[in-house]
């Protein structure tokens, strides 16, 4: 019995120093049992989280811990290199900063002007520059106004005109130049007729109408080297002696187009 009782006591009394001297370690917070995790105080260490089990470790010389092993330090990354860091010739500088030195401050709200007269105060407003298209660039370059003209060699190309000169552009992605709202659009939009049937017809100096090879209710329109198809109203035809879209039954369609 007294055998027992001693026993019992050397029991409780390692199990009292094994709680009394368990180290707790802050880095284990939230952190699952059996893992390892970097420590706090220095990137050589690591630390073994698993309850009262837990306990910390060093890397040999010239290593640190990178949360999996143990690595060069040149490989590992650590935040404590960056804490604390002055410039040893400068030491001056580590003080208070100078509050009463003036500082330039960035912004980006909208500048404002205030006149002399009113001392009031006027918001600066974009300029909205509107592009259009004309048959040459101008001689006068109008600040005002963003000028193009269209490339009569293909549907893709066009010319911004800078200071008098046409510099040649191109649309991407298999868009078309529309000479109507000065961009690069989709070809359905535009209806681009260059490398069709009556296109060597329509040249930088012609305005013209022509008939429509396939179907008779629509025409091809040239303006100035540019050609685009056009559609008579319902039940109309493009007549080529009239030159003009009359009743479908009335009209003289070209030779080979449908009238339907």
């Amino acid at each position: 019995m007294r055998y027992q009782m001693i026993l019992m006591a050397f029991i409780l009394m390692l199990l009292y120093l094994r709680v009394t001297n368990a180290e707790i370690f802050e880095e284990c917070k939230n952190e699952p049992d059996d893992t390892f995790v970097k420590s706090s105080q220095s990137c050589q260490m690591y630390i073994y989280c698993n309850g009262d089990d837990s306990y910390s470790g060093e890397c040999d010389e010239g290593q640190y811990f990178d949360g999996d092993a143990c690595d060069d330090a040149e490989n590992v990354y650590c935040f404590l290199d960056d804490v604390g860091e002055s410039d040893p010739e400068d030491p001056e500088e580590t003080g208070p900063a100078d509050t009463t030195r003036p500082t330039a401050a960035t912004t980006t709200e909208t500048p404002q002007i205030t006149t002399n007269n009113d001392l009031s105060t006027s918001t600066l407003e974009p300029i909205v520059v509107a592009p259009m298209v004309r048959d040459h660039c101008p001689t006068v370059e109008d600040p005002q106004t963003i000028v193009f003209t269209a490339n009569t060699q293909s549907c893709t190309g066009y010319y911004l005109c800078y200071h008098g000169q046409a510099i040649e552009m191109r649309c991407t992605d298999n868009l078309h130049f529309n000479i109507h709202t000065a961009k690069c659009d989709f070809p359905e939009n535009v209806q681009c007729m260059i490398d069709r049937p009556n296109a060597n017809k329509c040249l930088p100096q012609v305005t013209d109408f022509f008939p429509h090879p396939q179907k008779c209710n629509y025409f091809y329109y040239c303006i100035k080297g540019f050609l685009t198809v056009q559609q008579c109203p319902f039940y109309y035809g493009w007549d080529i002696e009239r030159r003009s879209c009359v009743l479908l039954d009335q009209a003289k369609c070209f030779e080979g187009s449908r009238r339907a």
